[in-house]
């Protein structure tokens, strides 16, 4: 007896429900097959983790993509491929680095530990990950299940009020603060009726989610979460030899015309509708009945990839030229993945009984198939695959009338439903795939062109004689050269979609400017560089080894400088491309081996990893924020003053009355220190006044020449540039001291040099900041105040000197003026090791080095000595120590 399955109408839908206005729930442990096949094809998500990486592991190949290419800023919806991903839908991303956002789609469990499940939505990089769920009202509860990516260490998220973090941090139901998990949790945050922030114009509040550290969720539910929504009934039209299908024995059509959900219509193999015809349907769906040499057959070929097909006959494919039917003895079919959603609700442990007694019919695939998800096997022929899974999707699920009888009617009846609903799903209207981009590169004489699309599946296709490309033009496959004045216009073909728009891009060639001459007269302790060019052309120079005028200062006359280095020019002129750099190493003769200082003593960085200490047990209880703005001892200033009177004095007036003047003692309860947790010597110190780590401020390695940004401001405080993150330093109580300090909690030997990179945030009205030593830590000398750039958001490099031989602390304190001064690096050099083996004749490229001996380690220093983990962008000195004894010292220049 012919068993009849009946599909529910009731489907929880993945978009927003349709009687409200905001989508109230996100599950991240299914991800769809289209998704899938979006984030495999698409450039904007990669398998491949690390960005120096070329190829993914093994376990990350097709399994986990991280989002690539620009930071995303206000993304909604989020997308793969030109697609929207429906699973992030009604979700707005703020803010994610490259490779910082990540989906996981049966991802197996790592080295790190064993995860929740193999799917979810991964948020890495320290709090720099942040989206928005829109439209949350007052009184709701946010539930979200998610674990730390690391089990060994508490990671999570945390919830604001607004976008981004400056609102009110969300706790849960019982006003507590909900807390990281190591291994897989779901917590609860309440959003009160009681807030002051500012809600959106229908009532509601935006939530931020912000993670502390990578950290991986699973789902998001608000309040109740969504409600199940009827969904329409999809239209199939059914490809048939008859118009009563059920004559001619086809049990596929018994099953499609009982289910529920499914609105079927015969469509007469002799027939001959057009595709537009056809894409009336969600679905066409190819009876066994139809003959090869019926008339709809180039009609149904068309429709491949432009319309969902379901083809039930493999005898089509030899008339389609698209591969040939292969009979087999084979009736269970060999399955390439069980958990494939085709074969939900079928038991696929021993293979898929498609039928009991009559072999299956399966195909041998011809080229435009060869790449095709296949899905199972019959013997050596291909039983099912799936083409263009993302959009109108294709699959072959192969049945014959004989076979129909014969079938496993359980089988029949489950995987029919699951194709009809899967390819269903995947219609989508048809449009043109996006236009290719033209890159140019110029060279001397010379004019590189590069071709791409944002779809790396498409097919590129250009001509250079000015007329349009077609598909029968050249295909585009590596970079292009021109050396005379071209015209290129490029064209993009993709399976599924409509011919791109044509781009078009005018090849210029240009000639080089000449490269400048750099001079340099050592005078004891400064060395005057001059620059000369031939007439005509502008000259520019930096320290950091660029050629770009927008980041170079210009050169007017002849300067100094008081510490080595090198110096980087260029020229640049109208019509001509910049030239080639010049370069020299700027020595100072005052300076050798036993007197440069270069080796560092202490660093003070003010970077999230030491300073971003919320949740630790080294956070004030006042702390706000989060790492972009983190106020350590939450945003207002105290009080330095105790209400203990210290002493009186009578002060005698202009007009001769007396009056008494009030000294108060200061409050010791006023003063609170913040640590670090990692391991340096520094510490935060205030008695009244407000610090902020803004921890994640990245300044620019650039001269600003008046742009808005954080940029040196002129070329000499570029020698050398400043880590990521700064504290500023804030508001006091008024008529109270300043008293915010970055302090060493250890003593150093003198004689040293402190070398401060300093910003400011507040232009002409910044604080005024000294450097001081103190024997004691108590009494303190200074030995500096610190330059701020006159332009606000600008840094400068200072540097000053302690002379002496004592042992001392050092800081930078506040002494004066203003709020904002901003301080990213502390460092102190000396002569050590790697000063006494400074020889200026290495830094400019004369020693002959021998290269016999081994390299037992290697160490890397900026050009003004501060040791790295890694080289980057600009100069590195890299000390090699060799096996003979011997160090070997050179530079080497990363653009």
């Amino acid at each position: 007896m012919k068993k009849i399955f009946t599909l529910t109408a009731l489907l929880f839908a993945l978009t927003i429900n349709v009687n409200a206005q905001y989508r109230k729930s996100w599950d991240f442990t299914k991800w769809s097959d289209a998704t899938h096949a979006n984030l495999i094809a698409g450039s904007d998500w990669s398998d491949i983790e690390k960005a120096a990486d070329t190829a993914p592991t093994e376990i990350s190949k097709e399994n986990c993509f991280w989002q690539v290419g620009n930071s995303s800023a206000g993304i909604s919806p989020m997308t793969a491929n030109g697609e929207v991903i429906p699973e992030l839908e009604g979700l707005k991303f703020i803010n994610s680095t490259s490779r910082s956002l990540a989906i996981a789609v049966n991802y197996p469990s790592t080295s790190l530990g064993e995860y929740h499940g193999p799917s979810y939505l991964w948020l890495g990089s320290k709090n720099v990950n942040y989206f928005v769920i829109p439209g949350v009202e007052a009184g709701t509860t946010i539930k979200i299940g998610l674990e730390s990516h690391k089990p060994a260490e508490a990671r999570g998220v945390q919830l604001y009020v607004g976008e981004g973090n400056s609102g009110t941090q969300l706790m849960d139901p019982d006003g507590v603060a909900v807390p990281t998990p190591t291994t897989y949790e779901e917590y609860t945050w309440y959003v009160p009726t009681d807030l002051t922030d500012t809600p959106n114009e229908d009532g509601t509040y935006n939530v931020t989610v912000r993670n502390t550290n990578g950290c991986h969720l699973y789902f998001i539910q608000v309040g109740d979460g969504d409600s199940p929504v009827v969904q329409e009934a999809k239209k199939v039209a059914y490809i048939a030899a008859s118009e009563d299908p059920t004559t001619d024995n086809d049990y596929a059509w018994i099953y499609v015309s009982s289910m529920s959900g499914i609105e079927p219509t015969v469509v007469l193999s002799s027939s001959t509708p057009s595709l537009e015809d056809l894409q009336a349907y969600d679905l066409v769906m190819i009876s066994p009945t139809v003959q090869a040499t019926d008339a709809i057959v180039p009609v149904l070929k068309s429709a491949i990839a432009y319309e969902p097909v379901l083809n039930l006959n493999a005898a089509l494919y030899e008339a389609w030229g698209l591969g040939q039917a292969v009979a087999t003895d084979v009736t269970t079919a060999t399955v390439a993945d069980a958990e494939n959603e085709l074969f939900e609700n079928i038991d696929v442990t021993s293979g898929l009984v498609m039928q009991n007694g009559v072999g299956i019919t399966g195909v041998s695939l011809g080229d435009y198939f060869a790449n095709d998800d296949v899905l199972a096997t019959a013997g050596e022929a291909v039983a099912i695959h799936k083409h263009n899974p993302a959009r109108n999707a294709y699959m072959l699920l192969p049945y014959t009338i004989e076979a129909f009888a014969d079938a496993d009617q359980d089988v029949l009846s489950a995987i029919l439903t699951n194709a009809i609903n899967i390819l269903a799903d995947t219609k989508k209207d048809i449009t043109a795939t996006p236009a290719p981009s033209i890159a140019q590169e110029n060279k001397n004489g010379l004019t590189i062109v590069t071709i791409s699309d944002i779809n790396a599946a498409a097919t590129i296709h250009y001509t250079i004689d000015g007329s349009d490309p077609t598909a029968d033009s050249p295909v585009y496959s590596e970079a292009l050269s021109f050396t005379s004045p071209t015209t290129v216009k490029a064209i993009a073909f993709l399976d599924g979609y409509n011919p791109s728009n044509i781009t078009t891009a005018e090849v210029a060639i240009y000639t080089q400017a000449a490269e400048p001459t750099i001079e340099v007269a050592q005078n004891g302790a400064e060395s005057t560089v001059t620059i000369t060019a031939e007439e005509g052309l502008n000259i520019y120079y930096n320290f950091s080894g660029n050629n770009d005028t927008a980041k170079s200062q210009a050169y007017t006359e002849p300067f100094t400088l008081a510490e080595p280095t090198y110096v980087y020019a260029f020229t640049a002129a109208d019509e001509k491309l910049n030239s080639e750099l010049a370069s020299r190493y700027v020595a100072i003769s005052t300076l050798n081996a036993q007197t440069i200082r270069l080796d560092t003593l202490a660093h003070f960085d003010a970077s999230a990893g030491p300073w971003f200490v919320d949740g630790t047990e080294n956070a004030s209880e006042l702390a706000t924020g989060g790492s972009s703005a983190y106020y350590f001892w939450g945003k207002s200033a105290w009080n330095y003053y105790s209400t203990e009177i210290d002493h009186e004095e009578t002060v005698t007036g202009s007009e001769g009355q007396d009056s008494t003047v009030y000294y108060y003692k200061p409050d010791p309860e006023a003063l609170r220190y913040i640590y670090p947790i990692t391991e340096t010597p520094w510490r935060l110190k205030s008695q009244g006044q407000v610090l902020t780590g803004e921890l994640t401020l990245t300044p620019e390695y650039a001269i600003g020449n008046g742009a808005t940004g954080r940029y040196a401001e002129t070329a000499q405080d570029n020698i050398g540039n400043p880590s990521k993150g700064v504290i500023t330093f804030g508001a006091k109580t008024s008529g109270e001291p300043y008293t915010a300090a970055i302090e060493t909690t250890q003593k150093f030997a003198g004689p040293f040099d402190v070398v401060v990179y300093v910003g400011n945030g507040n232009g002409s009205g910044a604080g005024i900041l000294e450097v001081q030593t103190s024997t004691d830590g108590e009494n303190w000398d200074a030995i500096g105040t610190l330059t701020l750039a006159s332009t606000q958001r600008y840094w400068k490099k200072n540097r000053a000197a302690y002379e002496g031989t004592d042992e001392v602390f050092v800081r930078v304190a506040q002494t004066g003026g203003g709020t904002k001064a901003q301080v990213y690096d502390i460092l102190l050099f000396n002569n050590g090791e790697l000063s006494k083996a400074y020889d200026p004749a290495i830094y400019d490229g004369i020693v002959n080095l021998s290269n016999q001996a081994e390299i037992i380690a290697t160490e890397v220093f900026s050009i003004d000595g501060m040791k790295l983990s890694q080289t980057r962008k600009g100069i590195n000195i890299v000390r090699q120590r060799l096996s003979n004894g011997t160090t070997r010292t050179s530079k080497i220049l990363v653009k």
